[in-house]
């Protein structure tokens, strides 16, 4: 791998606080509501080594690298945990992010500062790769990561199903990837009301199969039904569907039936 050169944090224009001054807008309270440092935190040492002419970090066993910038306002539901700090400093702290199921990214925030972005950091793993990255992680296009691709839409296995039945107030499934590892997923209306003849989506998502099966290959599925009628009984239906499919792909299904008589699914 050719040598990389040292990216270095950068931080945001004065503009920003200008702007936020005359808006309205405090950016002193911005990270209120984000988790404080734990109990006995650790402090995360940057470094650079001779063969990687860059920034890097360890973190939680794994090496990042800078990536990118924050993609419109920060929300506190952005961030899961706080990991620890950098260089000694409290202020300056490390988090996983929610939507990040693989941990490929931390990012670094200046709870005290007001004019600095929050920095988002790539697992150096995943250089030459393409992995799921959050919709607000604004990539800086260092050319060091040119060849290291992401998306946002998490890929998925997708069922549809074509909802003839009467008193459905939710649509589950139970499934077995590979013949041991289960997951679950279900539909309903937010109101919990009954479900109208409609097309629905089930899916089994590829966080499902992370470390669990080679990426890109397919994979065999089980998957049980489980129908919740609208008076909160529950018919665990006889029909399986098995295959072997992969991510990306879809099928479609038809349940028919109602509360008295049962339900089928084909």
């Amino acid at each position: 791998m050719k040598p990389i050169k040292k990216i270095k944090v950068l931080t945001a224009a004065g503009a920003i606080l200008f702007a936020s001054l005359f808006s309205g807008c405090s950016l002193f309270n911005a990270y209120a509501g984000i988790p404080s440092l734990p109990d006995n935190a650790t402090s995360y040492e940057m470094y650079e080594v001779d063969s990687v002419d860059m920034m890097l970090i360890d973190v939680c066993g794994r090496t990042y690298a800078p990536y990118g910038t924050l993609k419109g306002r920060f929300k506190d539901d952005y961030v899961r945990d706080c990991l620890g700090y950098v260089d000694g400093d409290k202020n300056t702290r490390v988090y996983s992010l929610c939507e990040d199921p693989y941990d490929d990214y931390i990012v670094m925030i200046n709870t005290k500062g007001v004019m600095e972005q929050p920095q988002f950091w790539r697992a150096f793993d995943t250089y030459n790769e393409d992995v799921f990255t959050p919709e607000y992680i604004d990539s800086l296009e260092y050319e060091e990561w040119g060849s290291s691709g992401c998306y946002s839409e998490m890929k998925e296995f997708r069922i549809n199903v074509n909802l003839d039945a009467e008193d459905v107030m939710e649509l589950s499934m139970y499934f077995i990837i590979n013949g041991d590892t289960d997951g679950s997923a279900g539909v309903r209306n937010a109101d919990w009301t009954e479900m109208k003849d409609d097309t629905y989506d089930l899916s089994i998502l590829e966080i499902h199969l992370h470390d669990k099966y080679d990426y890109g290959e397919p994979f065999n599925v089980e998957i049980h039904f489980t129908v919740t009628t609208i008076d909160k009984r529950e018919f665990d239906l006889a029909e399986v569907y098995t295959g072997t499919v992969r991510l990306g792909d879809e099928d479609t299904l038809t349940l028919t039936g109602n509360a008295t008589d049962g339900y089928e699914i084909r």
